[in-house]
C-alpha cells in the first residue's frame, strides 16, 4: 500500500505559487484536445491541483460526464471544491488520495496524469490503478514538465514511462507532441 504523505502546507503554498505562473504558458485547451476529451466522457484527474484541467474538462463533459478530481493534499481538493461551486459544475466529485481512487474497475475514458508521476514515489501502484479504472481503448494522457520533474524523486523519463506502459501490451503509445504523450489502454488481448 502506498504510504506517500502530502507535502507540507508551506510547501504547498510555494507550489501553488510556481503553478499559477507556470499556467500562462500552457494551452490547457489543447492538452484536452490532444487527450481527445468530449461531451459525456468520465475523466480522472490524478494530481489535479489546483485544478487546471479539472474545471476546463467539466465544461467540455458537460452534464452527461464527470470528472474525478484526485489529489493528496487536503487543500488541493478544497481549491478545487470551491472553483466546481465557484462556476457551478455540478459534474466534479473530488478524492483525497495518495493513491487508490475508489473507482469502479473500466469507468473511465480519460486519465490525466500532468505534472505528477514525478512527485509520487510508488508509481507502478498508481499506474496499475490508472490501467485498473481505465476503459478498454481508454486514454491516458501524460505529461511532466520541467518543474515537476525537478521537485520529484526517482523521475521516470517518457522512454522509461513508454517501456514501462508498453510492457504487456497493457498500453500503446498513440500520438505525442513537445512532451505530453497519449496511450491508449488495449484490451486483454493486445
Amino acid at each position: 500500500m502506498n504510504k506517500q504523505k502530502p507535502m507540507l502546507s508551506i510547501m504547498f503554498k510555494m507550489m501553488t505559487i510556481i503553478m499559477s505562473i507556470r499556467k500562462k504558458f500552457r494551452n490547457i485547451d489543447e492538452e484536452l484536445s490532444l487527450a481527445g476529451t468530449k461531451p459525456g466522457d468520465y475523466i480522472l484527474d490524478f494530481g489535479c491541483g489546483l485544478g487546471f484541467n479539472t474545471v476546463p474538462a467539466a465544461k467540455i463533459v458537460g452534464l452527461k460526464g464527470k470528472v474525478f478530481a484526485l489529489d493528496i493534499h487536503k487543500q488541493a481538493i478544497e481549491i478545487v471544491s470551491k472553483k466546481a461551486k465557484k462556476y457551478k459544475l455540478n459534474n466534479i466529485k473530488t478524492i483525497i488520495s495518495n493513491c487508490g481512487t475508489g473507482l469502479r474497475s473500466n469507468t473511465i475514458d480519460i486519465v490525466y496524469l500532468h505534472n505528477t508521476l514525478p512527485l509520487i514515489e510508488n508509481k507502478k501502484e498508481v499506474l496499475d490503478e490508472i490501467y485498473r479504472v481505465l476503459n478498454t481503448n481508454g486514454i491516458l494522457s501524460y505529461m511532466s514538465r520541467f518543474g515537476s520533474r525537478l521537485t520529484g524523486n526517482n523521475s521516470m523519463n517518457g522512454k522509461q514511462l513508454r517501456k514501462y506502459l508498453e510492457a504487456e501490451n497493457k498500453f500503446k503509445l498513440i500520438k505525442s507532441r513537445n512532451g505530453h504523450f497519449i496511450f491508449k489502454k488495449m484490451d486483454s488481448h493486445g
